[in-house]
């Protein structure tokens, strides 16, 4: 079964690649993905402080954040 799009079969989509090319210019390599370790979140934070300035005024003047 084939699928038609306003009565015409579809392109094929452009080939990946790992450079930019500027017409005329050249082309800039693309960095390469790395894998990396991800932090731990399973245990949060709990930070709390003094607020400063005219919001602290307005809504209090500590703060909790988790």
């Amino acid at each position: 079964m084939k699928v038609k799009v306003n009565g015409a079969p579809p392109k094929d989509p452009p080939k990946p690649v790992n450079k930019a090319v500027i017409d005329g210019q050249g082309s800039i390599p693309y960095a390469t993905a790395i894998e990396e370790k991800t932090p731990d979140t399973m245990f949060a934070k709990v930070t709390t402080g003094k607020k400063r300035g005219m919001g602290a005024a307005l809504r209090g003047s500590r703060f909790t954040s988790a």
